[in-house]
């Protein structure tokens, strides 16, 4: 009777050992798992910082060279510093003199050719009209240089009050 008892307890701490080993290896399989799915968004996250990082970089290589271009630009500006005059009309009678400001478009239509972003773009345009009143001066000036043509013009102004107004 004590040896049957005795294989009875052995069977069951046997059986018992067998289940908490078990139970024991699913908590560490469990465990895997979840250790792998922090190791791969642990990962994921690094790689995107990565190239986070790497597309700053470009952004800001870029930046400078933009920035190194503004400034070979301004300095050229600054040898360069002239201004273009288109002049329209002759003086004759009562007509006066009037002065318009004149900046180019990206895109300007000249007699049906499309001229994109000309080196002239940056240089100052004044307009001189020989008009008999402003409104004819400036519409002088909106028809010789349409808008719709890549021409922005300022109202005509005479020509003692424009150049108050540009100093």
């Amino acid at each position: 009777m004590l040896s049957a008892i005795g294989a009875v307890s052995i069977a069951l701490v046997r059986q018992v050992l067998y289940y908490s080993r078990r139970a024991h290896v699913s908590r560490m399989n469990e465990a895997n798992r979840d250790l792998a799915r922090k190791q791969n968004d642990l990962t994921n996250a690094y790689r995107s910082n990565q190239e986070a990082v790497r597309q700053a970089e470009v952004e800001r290589k870029a930046a400078a060279t933009q920035l190194a271009e503004a400034q070979r630009r301004v300095k050229a500006a600054r040898v360069e510093n002239y201004v273009i005059i288109h002049e329209l009309n002759d003086p004759s009678g009562a007509r006066r003199l009037f002065v318009s400001p004149m900046t180019l478009g990206s895109t300007l239509t000249l007699n049906q050719n499309v001229i994109k972003d000309c080196r002239l773009r940056g240089v100052r345009h004044l307009v001189e009209v020989w008009a008999e009143n402003a409104d004819d001066a400036t519409r002088m000036v909106r028809a010789a240089f349409p808008p719709d043509n890549g021409f922005n013009t300022s109202k005509a102004m005479p020509a003692g009050s424009a150049a108050i107004a540009a100093e």
